[in-house]
């Protein structure tokens, strides 16, 4: 690269042991760098100084840095201008730079306009594909707009580096994959077509305007000639960059400072960095090799220097970072104090898991809070680590922020507007309808309270119940339809039901922008009625719904959408496909606070943290595949692609992590954390901290990173508790008058199986909540098929229809229709129930022989004196046989029980209908001897069905055993001392017996029972 003046580069360099910025501006004002002139400057004429710094928050940084530096006196400030690092989306430059004639006049195309383009670009190609039958299926919009994502991201990576793409064609050799020739045919769109698109409307691309407006800039400082310019922690990566830096470094007032360059390094290694661009150093030594400058001109800031034991510290960070070739020379490092004394400070705390790492990390940060004037920061890359800190360090009454930034969708105003498409996408299903409704921005013109109490209002008069329902029509009809056996919870009152029918036409009504567009519309359509139906859902008692659009995240929605509804007019979208698109565009996108909540204690990215130092750092996270994260060439070229390109290896990017993780390690006090298992599988150290760990055992210094405090001890004591009682198993002892006096023979068979059922339901009157919006489960299954059984034997009592089948089967239709045409029913119930029809119709006839009449869902009831206890029971279905006998049916769409659980007394329900049968009757019956006890199974599944008898005994002395089992238990239980315990039982007699335990929770089962704690 050419020099601009004979003048050589003037470079400098702080080391990671101080603070980059606040060295920098104390070296600025005392005149310790050149382009003041040797003398510390006139604070007035500090704005005649300009600073390049790579970023915006390096920028705000250096403000605060010299006001610091000042002690309190007047200054005026010098012209602060960050670069723009690449990870940084816009560039700030002054006013006059974004203007001018010519292309630099031109303004850069936004990311959303780009991405519309290029999703339209790439729908046309897909179109010009030839068409045949192993071709996949069309990609949707979402699919489109994270290709075209991608592909943007590959635009710029080719215009900050400034390569030839024009031949690409060229670079697949014959001998490649036929799909690499596909690709390079799709990458049409940015060599031939993207241009066009350019050029006709006017814009340049975002890497390309950088690129001008840096060489601009680079123009305008070399002619101003002897002004005075810094450029300070930026290592030139970028192209345009390294000649901006080479301009500046060789003015006669002009300077770079390099954040850590490395002077230890010894120079065998360092002239091997070439060949290894994830060294922390490799970026820097490219730079300098563009310069034409050796590393020993390079000097260090006046003040920087380090002491003794600093300067061991950077000779550690060198050797554990030194290329992977030469670490044969740690055999050669001595283990002598002053190596070991250079972990003087640092810990590696390995935490069991990533909420007790979590935990520690919060626990060392309120532990800074309570020395004064010091300040910590929790570096990491991992998200989900930064938002457990943040939450832990909330619960010890600290506000702080990840000013990494926060996933908008993770933001209160970014749920909600995702909730408002879950609702309309899922046709207002229970979940995602409650889930919106009980969300803070919904008010619907009420108050908070008031919207809580009427959303729950329609959650129990619709949804806390089997659901079949769609849309706002399946809504109304449901709060509206008085079920058969009204839940206690769905029991409400006149003017409660008004008030949930007003709700219901309130949100029609909010949502009839989104609803009313029909199937097809444009995506600025979909923006606006999507943000129009929010503003709905959102006003508040107030009529207003600006709650939704204050704050950051609100800020940065209200112009997300703002931008959507102009650019998306030429895009056209279907309404089932609008939401995965406004998700796709929403994807990684984050929400960074204005400013920090503590002034001490900070959360940074990597990114976040360049150039700042705390006095206490924490390296969070440092798990292989978090940080570093791995590289990979990416989807449009592979790695000899992109060499023939010129473009740079991947790995880069992990050099300018490990200088990241390097410039941390020059702070005074530092943890190193990482979890041992995250969700339960083992990971992997950071392949620093691998090299960290294997060269201090070199060293024979393994104990020097043992932490000082038991962290993650004290993180576990969260959950300690000084003394635990196991859970004993529940056994509750109820007064006799509360006793049940009269049961169901359904209900006798839960009381002999888990006498808590009984106690709970029957005595505390504690009936389950059902599930929200409860999908058609079995046994609303089961209640058709004995419902279509008994209309049939209703219809039919004492003669069968020509086409038993037939009829039956019209019969469950009818049924069915009535549950909506939901898809589970459609696909399985109703080609079910026709193959149970069919062996019914087989059946049948053999059944009826000898029989009188047929009766159904008879009720009947039996009085035992002489427990005082009455018995009552509801028969499926009762055969009067000519012989004065009795046939009982009982219908099962499941498994019935065993005959062993019959003849035990396990299953009595079918025994205790025939002694109600011998002695009471049920109903006009009268008074019958018993003859046939029997289950028909309708499946459906098989043969259809399966018919046979109850127990291996004699319906009589089934009945005769039952009746006396059954005042037997009732006199057991009114014993005061006997207990209504919660049962875990033993033995086939009672292995489906807990299926649908709905007191299990209530009983707390799962602590006693895992204790071992049963009964038979």
């Amino acid at each position: 690269m050419a020099e601009p003046s004979g003048q050589r580069p003037r470079l400098y360099t702080i080391p990671p042991s101080a603070p980059f910025l606040e060295t920098l501006a104390k070296a600025i004002l005392s005149g310790d760098l050149p382009q003041a002139g040797g003398a510390a400057p006139d604070p007035f004429d500090l704005p005649d100084l300009t600073i390049y710094l790579p970023t915006r928050r390096a920028a705000r940084g250096l403000r605060e840095a010299f006001l610091a530096a000042a002690g309190g006196k007047t200054l005026l400030l010098p012209q602060i201008r960050a670069l723009g690092d690449p990870e940084e989306e816009t560039l700030l430059f002054s006013a006059e730079l974004n203007e001018g004639e010519g292309v630099a006049g031109k303004p850069a195309i936004s990311n959303l306009q780009r991405r519309f383009a290029l999703m339209r670009l790439i729908l046309a190609w897909e179109k010009s594909l030839p068409k045949n039958e192993d071709q996949p299926p069309p990609i949707t919009p979402a699919q489109a707009s994270h290709l075209a994502d991608d592909l943007g991201r590959f635009m710029d990576e080719i215009g900050r580096e400034e390569a030839d793409i024009s031949e690409l064609e060229s670079l697949v050799p014959e001998e490649l994959a036929g799909h690499w020739a596909q690709t390079i045919d799709f990458l049409k769109i940015v060599t031939e077509n993207w241009p066009d698109y350019l050029d006709e409307n006017g814009l340049v691309s975002p890497a390309e305007r950088r690129r001008i407006l840096m060489d601009q800039e680079r123009e305008r400082l070399a002619a101003i000639g002897d002004a005075p310019v810094i450029a300070a922690g930026s290592t030139g990566t970028v192209p345009a960059t390294a000649r901006l830096l080479q301009t500046i470094a060789t003015l006669p007032n002009g300077a770079v400072v390099l954040p850590g360059l490395d002077l230890a390094l010894d120079d065998e290694s360092w002239d091997a960095l070439g060949r290894h661009p994830e060294h922390p150093q490799a970026g820097m030594w490219e730079l300098l090799r563009r310069l034409e400058v050796e590393r020993f001109e390079v000097a260090t800031v006046a003040g920087a220097e380090p002491d003794t034991r600093r300067q061991a510290r950077l000779r550690l960070v060198s050797e554990v970072l030194r290329p992977a070739e030469t670490t044969d020379r740690w055999q050669a490092l001595p283990g002598d104090e002053e190596i070991a004394g250079a972990l003087d400070g640092v810990s590696l705390i390995e935490a069991p898991g990533p909420q007790d790492e979590a935990e520690a990390i919060a626990l060392i940060l309120r532990s800074v809070v309570e020395v004064p004037d010091r300040k910590a920061a929790l570096i990491t890359p991992d998200r989900a680590l930064a938002r457990r800190v943040a939450a832990r360090v909330r619960q010890f009454g600290l506000a702080i922020d990840d000013s990494a930034g926060t996933p908008v969708t993770r933001t209160v105003p970014g749920a909600f507007l995702s909730l408002v498409l879950d609702a309309v996408d899922s046709d207002f299903a229970p979940p995602e309808l409650m889930a919106l409704l009980k969300h803070p921005l919904t008010r619907l013109g009420r108050n908070a309270g008031a919207m809580r109490t009427v959303a729950r209002l329609l959650e129990r008069a619709a949804f806390r119940d089997v659901y079949l329902g769609q849309g706002f029509a399946g809504i109304r009809a449901a709060v509206t339809t008085e079920p058969d056996r009204p839940h206690a919870a769905r029991r409400l009152k006149g003017e409660e039901i008004e008030k949930v029918l007003a709700l219901v036409d309130e949100l029609e009504a909010a949502f009839a922008p989104l609803t009313g567009l029909g199937r097809e519309a444009t995506a600025s359509a979909f923006a606006e009625a999507h943000a129009a139906s929010a503003e709905a859902l959102a006003t508040d008692e107030t009529g207003t719904s600006d709650r939704l659009w204050l704050g950051d995240a609100g800020e940065a929605l209200s112009v997300f959408l703002r931008d959507l509804i102009a650019e998306g007019g030429g895009t056209t979208l279907r309404a089932a496909d609008y939401p995965a698109f406004y998700r796709s565009l929403l994807a990684g996108q984050v929400v960074r606070p204005s400013r920090g909540a503590h002034p001490r204690l900070f959360i940074w990215g990597p990114l976040e943290a360049r150039l700042q130092q705390t006095d206490v750092v924490i390296l969070g996270g440092l798990n292989e595949g978090a940080w570093p994260k791995p590289q990979e060439p990416g989807p449009w070229l592979n790695r000899t692609m992109r060499t023939a390109l010129g473009l740079p290896a991947p790995e880069r990017r992990i050099g300018l992590s490990a200088h990241d993780f390097a410039q941390s390690l020059g702070a005074d006090h530092i943890f190193l954390t990482r979890s041992l298992k995250v969700d339960g599988v083992p990971t992997v150290p950071s392949r620093w901290v691998q090299r960290l760990t294997a060269l201090t055992e070199a060293i024979a210094a393994d104990d020097a990173l043992k932490p000082t405090a038991p962290w993650t001890a004290w993180a576990k004591m969260r959950d300690h508790v000084e003394s635990f009682s196991p859970v004993e198993q529940p056994a509750p002892k109820p007064p006799l008058d509360a006793r049940p006096r009269r049961l169901s023979v359904s209900r006798i068979e839960r009381w002999i199986a888990n006498p808590y059922d009984v106690y709970a339901r029957d005595i505390l009157r504690l009936e389950p909540l059902p599930p929200l919006g409860q999908a058609a489960d079995p046994a609303l299954r089961g209640k058709v098929v004995h419902a279509a059984l008994s209309i049939f034997a209703a219809r039919y009592p004492d003669h069968l229809p020509d086409d038993i089948a037939a009829t039956l089967i019209s019969i469950a239709d009818e049924l069915f229709a009535g549950l909506g045409g939901a898809a589970r029913i459609e696909a399985f119930w109703r080609p079910h129930f026709e193959n149970f029809a069919r062996w019914f119709a087989e059946t049948e006839p053999m059944r009826r022989e000898g029989v009188r009449e047929i009766v159904s869902e008879v009720r009947g009831s039996l009085r035992l004196d002489a427990v005082d206890f009455e018995l009552s029971a509801r028969a499926d279905r009762i055969d009067l046989r000519e012989d004065g006998t009795l046939a009982i049916y009982d219908y099962k769409t499941g498994a019935p029980p065993a005959p062993k659980a019959v003849d035990g007394m396990h299953a009595p329900q079918l025994p205790l209908e025939a002694a109600i049968a011998r002695l009471s009757g049920f109903g006009e019956i009268g008074p019958h001897p018993v003859s046939a006890l029997r289950y028909i199974q309708a499946s459906g599944r098989r043969d259809g069905g399966e018919e046979r008898e109850a127990g291996q005994q004699s319906p009589e002395a089934l009945a005769e055993e039952a009746v006396v089992a059954l005042a037997g238990l009732v006199k057991e239980f009114d014993d005061e001392a006997r207990a209504y315990e919660a049962m875990r039982r033993s033995g086939t007699h009672f292995g489906s017996a807990y299926r649908y335990d709905d007191y299990a929770q209530l009983a707390r089962v799962d602590e006693w029972g895992n204790a071992g704690g049963e009964g038979e």
